[in-house]
Parts: C-alpha cells; sequence; structure tokens
C-alpha cells in the first residue's frame, strides 16, 4: 500500500527545502510538529538546504567597528529581525578589515595581529601580522575564506612603493598556522589607495580596484589556485573627472567594472 505523501519521509522533506533561506524559515518549519522537527533537523536535510540556498543566501545585516569594538546592524523586518546585542565582538581600538563565508576579519590599533571571528559559533583566532605588512609601509587591506572543514584562509594585499613600486600579497591558513612568503609583483610608479570597497570573489581569484592618478589606476588580482598576484590595467579614461569606478562580479560569472559618472551608472 502506497503511503499518504505526508506519510513518506522524503516527500515531506521536500516542503521545508523550497521556501527562501530565511532564519525563520526553519525555525517555523521545525514547530508545525515532532515529525517535521525530526525532517528539519536532520544532518543529511541541512547539507541538502545549505547546498541549494549557498549562492543566494539572506544579508541578515552588516558589521561596523566602534571605539570598543565590532557592533552588528540588522537589515531585516521581524520574524527573521537579528537583534543587535545577537553578534557582538570587544575589541578595543580595532579596525574591521571585511567579512565573508560568515566570518569576519579585524586587525587590532598597532597592527601587530589580525583576528578572525565566527560571530555563530563566538570563535576567534589571533595571529600575528606577518613580517612587511604594518601601516607604516604599505597601504593595506585583504578578506578572509573558508576553506575545507573548518579551516579558513586569509589573504592580505597591499602597495609599497620604493625605489621600485610593488604590489604585494600574503595569506595565512589555519591548516598551516603560517603566512606565506611576500608575493610580488612591479605596480605602477604613480601612488595608488585603496577604493575602500571589499574584495570582489570571481571563481578562483580575488579583485581589489586601486586607485591612482592619470593611468595609474589598476586592478590586482590574488589567483587562490596558482597563489600569484597580478596588475590588471584600467581604460586610461575608467577615472576621468567625476567618475568612480567599481569592481564587481558580472551577471555571467566574470569580472565586471561599474562606471559612475556623476551618480549615474
Amino acid at each position: 500500500m502506497t503511503p499518504a505523501p505526508l506519510e513518506d519521509d522524503d516527500l515531506l522533506s521536500e516542503i521545508p527545502f523550497r521556501p527562501p533561506p530565511q532564519p525563520s524559515s526553519l525555525p517555523r518549519a521545525s514547530a508545525v510538529c515532532k515529525r517535521w522537527c525530526s525532517v528539519v533537523s536532520a544532518p543529511r536535510f541541512i547539507r541538502r538546504f545549505r547546498l541549494r540556498h549557498r549562492r543566494n543566501p539572506p544579508i541578515l545585516g552588516f558589521f561596523r567597528d566602534a571605539a570598543d569594538g565590532i557592533h552588528f546592524h540588522p537589515t531585516m523586518d521581524h520574524p527573521n529581525h537579528v537583534p543587535s546585542g545577537r553578534f557582538f565582538l570587544q575589541f578595543h581600538g580595532c579596525t574591521l578589515i571585511g567579512c565573508r563565508h560568515g566570518l569576519v576579519l579585524a586587525m587590532d590599533a598597532s597592527w601587530d595581529q589580525f583576528l578572525v571571528w565566527d560571530p555563530v559559533t563566538g570563535d576567534k583566532h589571533r595571529a600575528a601580522t606577518p613580517p612587511g605588512f604594518g601601516m607604516d609601509k604599505i597601504l593595506i587591506d585583504g578578506t578572509v575564506l573558508r576553506a575545507a572543514g573548518d579551516h579558513f584562509m586569509v589573504v592580505l594585499v597591499g602597495y609599497k612603493q620604493e625605489q621600485d613600486p610593488l604590489a604585494v600579497a600574503c595569506f595565512y591558513s589555519l591548516e598551516t598556522s603560517v603566512w606565506s612568503n611576500l608575493i610580488e609583483t612591479p605596480a605602477a610608479e604613480d601612488a595608488m589607495d585603496y577604493a575602500g570597497m571589499p574584495a570582489v570573489l570571481v571563481g578562483d581569484s580575488l579583485f581589489w580596484a586601486l586607485y591612482g592618478t592619470g593611468d595609474s589606476s589598476v586592478v590586482l588580482e590574488f589567483d587562490l589556485d596558482r597563489q600569484s598576484l597580478a596588475v590588471i590595467q584600467l581604460p586610461v579614461d575608467a577615472f576621468a573627472k567625476n567618475k568612480y569606478l567599481i569592481v564587481m562580479r558580472a551577471e555571467g560569472g566574470g569580472l565586471g567594472l561599474l562606471s559612475l559618472s556623476e551618480y549615474t551608472a
């Protein structure tokens, strides 16, 4: 005898599997009854749910640094609203570098060490900043990424203006707990500065925009697989008067450039 659709666990699991991945979706489904709770809490279901929605996760809010630490600012309404006090890291004098894959990257006030923080679990990992990456020598930016398992990787990039200007990069893996050697490549002679925009991940590469004068503006590319650094020259008129350029992921999955001219894209 064929069981009724809602008595078949495989069919039943498709109902909570379909809604958008809002914070309230699974708790609401688990509150229906004990059987539904058992279905949505099963490890197999959780893996499928994450795999289905990993490309379009909801934006719960954003983080900002302050004198006393890193604060969370929610952006969603009830019932998906996450209280601002849910995620707070007391870290006096810190500088927030970036967020990715549910992890937060920050540096202490003296730039002697960095901190990777998982707001959900509360786990924190600290490590000394690599030699040569001090704020007094290199304009610095970076990002954190989740790797296989519970590991993560931190990538720092910068611009060293000496006799021969260089773009530099260095990466740290939790798996090895050591920094790589400095990776260097020639850069434009004119001084460059970061646009303040987060790194863009496209395929296996990270991209940052560096603004300079004249035709010296470039995009830095760090290839995660090859562990190499490259400089991509931007069009000469990319930063003409009243223009602002943003590096972004294109709809087709490649690297895109958004040019803003007097607030018109």
